[in-house]
């Protein structure tokens, strides 16, 4: 999780990221996010222009949710396993 959160705390509002993402249900399988940081705190929060991404810690990690607008629910996508940063 350190390297996670120094990665993270690299990444500048406007910069673009790939987020490596666990999902729950399918442990043997990756999902990659690329969007732009949006906001770093108190969250981090990453848009591509149709979803926004939230990083959010949990107990030893962080979890990513998903969500289209402030009126759609939140969707767990699972567990943030790597992050790169595509602006460096």
């Amino acid at each position: 999780m350190r390297d996670l959160t120094a990665t993270l705390s690299k990444i500048r509002l406007g910069e673009e990221a790939s987020l490596i993402v666990k999902p729950p249900n399918r442990p043997d399988d990756r999902d990659d996010v690329d969007a732009v940081l949006v906001q770093s705190s108190p969250a981090y929060e990453f848009d591509d222009g149709e979803v926004t991404y939230r990083v959010v810690e949990d107990g030893g990690g962080y979890q990513v949710l998903a969500s289209r607008d402030v009126a759609d629910p939140t969707r767990t996508l699972g567990e943030l396993r790597a992050v790169v940063n595509m602006t460096a």
